[in-house]
């Protein structure tokens, strides 16, 4: 029955401030997203042109 057997816990020390990068991280989604709301809207006026086109050759 080894399911019993505790072990000491040991003190633990404060943690130091640590530097994650969020700024970096953050201008990146920001640029991340602005590429794909360009890309979004040059895609839906490729559509849009498409569907000019395809109206008026009839």
């Amino acid at each position: 029955m080894a399911d019993h057997v505790h072990h000491p816990v040991r003190p633990t020390r404060p943690a130091r401030p640590v530097e994650d990068g969020s700024t970096r991280t953050e201008r990146r989604v920001n640029i991340r997203v602005f590429i794909y709301v360009i890309g979004l809207h040059v895609f839906a006026g490729f559509a849009m042109l498409l569907f000019f086109l395809g109206q008026r050759g009839h």
